[in-house]
């Protein structure tokens, strides 16, 4: 494929050098990708490293201990190893299921009956335990950028609304750290994800981890899940009191 045929790489790569030049001042080469191994998350770290080829990047991936099916986030982080030499990339796994069963696993049953059976809002709690271990790795090393996989496509996900990312991009503030979805309005579908995927030189995901929770969420209205992520917040605060929420 010739140059000018990538354009969705470029693309890709001008979205990134936008999100962080605009708080350039901060950014010092170094970043983490909250990574699963999936198309999105690899679109975002392939386009990372073709933005920035002399930086550091770590795929941190987490692991809520509920998880099938991990080994292929490693083989898809050793694939990028492989294609971005001139990136530091570094891959490591974080386990949570202690604070899992500590703010999210709990009072699921309180949960699950308070919505009279209509939501089932665990899958907010996993994601904002893996954003909150994100940023303690985060500061533990003093890397400023933190960035997802995040797309807009996916916001009928309770954990991937808006209101949740609100949230969320909060909690990064108060750590004083740079919370990005850089391709979030760009990877709309799986098609794009894929061409986009097929012109960073990248291979699509064969599989990647499932979680025993994998689409057991339905509908939920913006006031639940403001209320969900602050009760969940405050026993994520109990548990690990280091953090600011």
């Amino acid at each position: 494929m010739q140059r000018s045929e990538k354009k969705k790489a470029r693309e890709a790569v001008a979205l990134i050098k936008e999100s962080i030049g605009n708080c350039s001042e901060s950014f010092d080469g170094r970043a983490i990708v909250m990574f699963s191994g999936g198309r999105d998350s690899s679109a975002v770290s392939a386009a990372f490293c073709k933005a920035f080829p002399d930086s550091q990047l770590h795929l941190l991936f987490i692991d809520n201990g509920l998880l099938s099916r991990v080994d292929g986030t490693k083989r898809q982080a050793n694939l990028l190893v492989d294609l971005f030499s001139g990136t530091e990339i570094i891959f490591e796994t974080k386990r949570v299921s202690q604070m899992m069963r500590a703010a999210g696993m709990q009072e699921i049953e309180n949960d699950f009956t308070k919505h009279k059976y209509s939501t089932l809002l665990i899958c907010v709690a996993c994601k904002l335990i893996m954003n909150f271990s994100a940023a303690r790795y985060a500061r533990e090393l003093g890397i400023k950028f933190v960035l997802d996989g995040h797309a807009n496509r996916q916001q009928e996900y309770p954990e991937q609304t808006d209101v949740f990312m609100n949230f969320v991009k909060d909690v990064f503030i108060q750590n004083k750290l740079v919370y990005l979805s850089p391709l979030y309005d760009f990877l709309t579908d799986k098609e794009q994800v894929n061409q986009t995927l097929h012109e960073l030189g990248v291979y699509i995901p064969k599989q990647e981890p499932i979680c025993m929770w994998a689409d057991s969420f339905s509908p939920a209205n913006k006031e639940e899940i403001a209320g969900y992520l602050k009760k969940t917040a405050d026993l994520i605060s109990k548990h690990d009191p280091v953090l600011k929420c």
